[in-house]
């Protein structure tokens, strides 16, 4: 299980060790779980990156042992002597690189497909042609390399059309949601000390996120209502909104938090999540891959979220938050704030619905990890350890 103690001597020395390939210095969130799962079974795991950014940890659920940095490389556990098992890849510019290390090697390899794909083929910025050549790019790279792979792993979108079309060229692709680990269901959730009720929002602090429009509706509210309420904004982004969110009565700006940072905070704090995704092609799609929703979930938060892809039929038939339209609103978003305010009752049901859904073993990262560890992959990291 991924929440199993590392044994001590294996912080110290591996006999084996994971490469996991991504393209920046930065181990995002799901990266992070993969990680921590590999080092669960007693395995090291050596990062390799191309020199972009900086190297950031901080994703991660606890602290990762780093034992060694370099400029393309980081290492979690002593591998002076350890051999290469597997290779597992988080970004589709390093996928050739992986195959290729990885026949040499004779060595299985993971892909993991989380969110590039859909950035790069159905969002992707700049000028028309910039958006065809990248979405011609990354299509070609799968063509190519998924053949080659072992297994592949991927989020899960409405219908599952990111598996599907993962599925044309290898058929071995499992759907790995993303959901919390069981740290998440543990911590208990604020009690009510006062009348003041935090609105919260973690992840990128980009527009079409919604942090901005949630700042828009706390001013729509009454000045009773203003009194009672506070939104915290958790998380990096565009520094223009993110100075605009300052500047904002009512509204507090954290910084690099982590995820045990976050649930202290809502341990102390009476708190309903926001989870505002915009109307664009990418969010129509939104399936399990949206980490915050089920995150303020198992915190025991209610939330306020958009009708996007399978955000309205999981909340609507769980009954654990209120919905808006994905066409930002600010005075729509303001009435079912006022609501969450208004009713106690509303936001006690949906607080109760919320913790007993996830208090559900199939909704946890847990459970989403043992697809993991039972694929050809890991089998062989499970018998060299």
């Amino acid at each position: 299980m991924l929440n199993d103690p590392i044994p001590s001597d294996s912080m110290a020395a591996s006999t084996d060790y994971v490469l996991c390939l991504t393209g920046i210095r930065a181990v995002n969130k799901r990266m992070a779980l993969f990680v921590e799962g590999v080092r669960s079974m007693g395995v090291g795991v050596r990062i390799g990156s191309l020199p972009r950014g900086t190297w950031q940890l901080d994703k991660s659920e606890r602290p990762l042992p780093e034992t060694r940095r370099g400029n393309l490389t980081l290492d979690l556990g002593e591998l002076k002597r350890a051999k290469l098992r597997a290779v597992m890849c988080f970004h589709w510019v390093m996928l050739p690189m992986a195959i290729l290390l990885a026949a040499i090697r004779r060595v299985p390899i993971l892909y993991d497909e989380h969110d590039h794909y859909e950035l790069n083929t159905i969002e992707s910025g700049g000028s028309a042609f910039r958006r065809w050549f990248s979405g011609l790019l990354v299509r070609s790279i799968h063509r190519v390399c998924l053949p080659f792979v072992s297994v592949v792993t991927c989020i899960h979108m409405d219908n599952a059309s990111l598996k599907r079309h993962l599925q044309r060229w290898q058929s071995a692709v499992i759907e790995i949601h993303n959901y919390p680990t069981v740290d998440w269901r543990t911590s208990s959730g604020g009690q009510l000390v006062n009348e003041t009720l935090c609105f919260v929002y973690i992840g990128g602090v980009f527009e079409e996120k919604g942090p901005g429009v949630a700042a828009r509706a706390l001013q729509q509210l009454s000045s009773i209502h203003q009194q009672r309420v506070e939104l915290h904004i958790f998380g990096d982004g565009d520094r223009v909104l993110l100075e605009q969110l300052r500047r904002t009565s009512g509204v507090v700006v954290h910084h690099s938090v982590t995820p045990a940072q976050f649930r202290g905070f809502a341990e102390k704090h009476r708190c309903c999540g926001l989870a505002l995704l915009a109307d664009t092609p990418r969010y129509r799609l939104v399936g399990t891959n949206c980490t915050k929703l089920y995150e303020y979930l198992a915190l025991g938060m209610p939330v306020i979220a958009t009708r996007v892809g399978e955000f309205e039929s999981f909340i609507s038939n769980n009954q654990v938050g209120l919905l808006v339209d994905s066409i930002f609103n600010e005075h729509q978003l303001a009435a079912a704030m006022a609501k969450m305010l208004d009713d106690p009752g509303v936001y006690e049901h949906m607080s109760n619905s919320a913790s007993n859904l996830m208090q559900r073993d199939d909704m946890t990262w847990e459970h989403e990890w043992q697809k993991i560890e039972s694929c050809n992959v890991l089998r062989s990291l499970r018998r060299a350890a």
